[in-house]
């Protein structure tokens, strides 16, 4: 007597598995991002991406004494599959690994949480476009505002440094929301 196949047992497993399978993140709760911070209500929120990495700190004199002065982020951003798809680099630039990019600058800022780095809304003073027809398809092209919450870390133990010149890198993470407009 020839066996056959059983797909029945094998089909009900990969259903199983399928059940174990990540989902659509849950929605995002906007309404705790503090009003100056918000995006227009006509923008068109894209894509809500996490970031780890370090705040960048540069030791600098300040009349009598030595500052760290923030020079910015240096993260790698990261998708809701966990895909890494990009890089944060200081002075407020989102650069994706589909070339696409966009630099901004800070328009409003709220202290949310104590002994971290601020929330941030930024206005994008240009998108990266490397191709006219294909820049719409691509990451950061469309982009107009980010804003950043939920921070944690990102601020030096000490605000006094003693060595000029010295690099300081405090790690940090943060939620990144890139808008569009409608």
């Amino acid at each position: 007597m020839k066996k056959r196949p059983v797909l029945v047992p094998a089909l009900a497993l990969l259903a199983g598995l399928g059940g174990c399978a990540t989902h659509a993140a849950p929605p995002l709760d906007t309404s705790r991002i503090p009003d100056e911070l918000r995006a227009a209500p006509d923008a068109h929120l894209d894509e809500v991406l996490t970031a780890r990495g370090q705040s960048v700190y540069e030791c600098r004199r300040d009349g009598a004494v030595r500052i760290w002065w923030r020079e910015g982020e240096l993260a790698t951003l990261v998708d809701r599959h966990r895909r890494s798809i990009g890089t944060v680099t200081p002075g407020d630039h989102f650069i994706a690994y589909d070339d696409s990019s966009v630099s901004t600058r800070r328009d409003a800022v709220a202290q949310v949480t104590a002994g971290t780095l601020v929330w941030s809304r930024s206005v994008a003073k240009d998108a990266g476009k490397p191709g006219a027809r294909m820049a719409a398809q691509r990451r950061f092209s469309r982009t107009s505002v980010v804003q950043r919450i939920d921070t944690t870390g990102g601020l030096p133990p000490d605000a006094l440094c003693e060595r000029e010149g010295g690099t300081l890198l405090v790690p940090y993470s943060a939620t990144y929301l890139f808008y569009s407009p409608r």
